[in-house]
């Protein structure tokens, strides 16, 4: 039961304030790739559309065999078994979000190494995500958003749409709500 409250513990600061004003931004594009610092997880962004970001956990360059993975984009966010049949355990679509997509420059495939408490957005889309330390500092989490571009990036995601949040030691899917409140609606513990 710990392992859960960790989790609904990283779900709730996901979705609170993930781009914060004065905290490294990079923005990214299709083919980047993201390294999360203290963990094993691993990103990358579609090259096709819809634009997603999806992560995974990786051991020596390959994905950890039966993990499981996540991906988020606009149109929802989804959990999924990483490796062989990469079935779909759980899919939630989001609403219409209002705003233009944020903007960003072409630029070549770049892989990053991203730091504790460093954070993305997703050209092209209104997906913000963060790299997040919780559980005294122990556990890296790595999760993503829509935000409503037309008021920034500081605030919450959108309420009614859902985020995904990723660690060594889960996956999960939340539904947002009002204020940055959450509910968990799926989840997934690595093998």
């Amino acid at each position: 039961m710990t392992g859960l409250r960790l989790l609904v513990a990283a779900l709730q600061l996901a979705a609170t304030n993930t781009v914060a004003t004065g905290t490294p931004t990079i923005t990214v594009g299709p083919g980047d790739a993201m390294t999360i610092q203290g963990s094993n997880i691993e990103c990358f962004v579609s090259t096709t559309a819809p634009r997603a970001i999806v992560c995974g956990i990786a051991r020596q360059k390959s994905l950890l065999s039966n993990s499981y993975a996540t991906t988020v984009a606009d149109k929802g966010a989804a959990i999924f078994i990483a490796t062989g049949s990469q079935q779909t355990v759980a899919r939630e679509i989001n609403p219409a979000i209002s705003g233009a997509p944020f903007k960003g420059s072409p630029h070549k495939p770049t892989t990053y190494v991203l730091a504790k408490h460093e954070h993305v957005i997703l050209a092209g889309t209104h997906i913000a995500c963060g790299s997040l330390e919780i559980d005294e500092n122990s556990v890296q989490t790595f999760g993503c958003g829509a935000y409503n571009t037309s008021t920034g990036t500081s605030g919450y995601y959108v309420a009614g749409t859902y985020a995904t949040t990723i660690s060594d030691q889960y996956a999960g899917v939340l539904r947002v709500g009002k204020n940055g409140a959450q509910t968990v609606v799926a989840v997934e513990k690595q093998p």
